[in-house]
């Protein structure tokens, strides 16, 4: 199994009155998130399954995700991917829908940063960046707990080496 950590794009700036959860994405945010599911395609992602944070923000970045898939799934709101997301609540989430080839699931740091890390066993933490999209893979038998990383993609490079995930 294959899956995909992806962190929601830039969003607006918090504003007194408006609760966290109900923040969008900004325009520039959309904008470098098109461009980065495009990548995504191209990097051969084809999830089968999306999972998201119910936050705004993050709903948006899986519909733009979606979008440039032409994924004919349901986006589905999981409530494991708000803020809190940690390794027990990825469990969770991929108990839901065993047997999937490839899993996207769009949430928040510094928890997505923190699951990759734990994951991965890396020496320093890893912080990901907004839009920054991790493909894991997991052993078909053994401990699912220890992934591979597969790439990450940042910014505009590609790492494919994990010893190369520093911030």
């Amino acid at each position: 199994m294959r899956i995909y950590l992806v962190r929601h794009a830039d969003s607006v700036d918090r504003v007194p009155g408006m609760p966290d959860a109900a923040r969008c994405l900004s325009a520039g945010g959309r904008a470098s998130f098109r461009e980065m599911a495009r990548r995504f395609r191209d990097a051969g992602g084809r999830p089968t399954r999306i999972f998201t944070s119910p936050f705004v923000r993050a709903v948006q970045t899986a519909e733009i995700l979606s979008e440039a898939l032409q994924f004919v799934g349901e986006v589905a709101a999981a409530p494991q991917l708000v803020p809190g997301f940690d390794v027990d609540g990825l469990n969770a989430v991929l108990d839901v829908c065993p047997g999937a080839g490839e899993v996207a699931l769009v949430g928040h740091e510094p928890d997505l940063g923190r699951v990759l890390t734990s994951l991965l066993s890396l020496k320093a933490p890893y912080g990901m960046r907004k839009g920054d999209i991790a493909a894991l893979d997991l052993p078909l038998s053994g401990d699912p707990l220890h992934p591979k990383l597969a790439w990450l993609l940042t910014g505009d490079r590609r790492i494919d080496d994990p010893a190369m995930l520093v911030t």
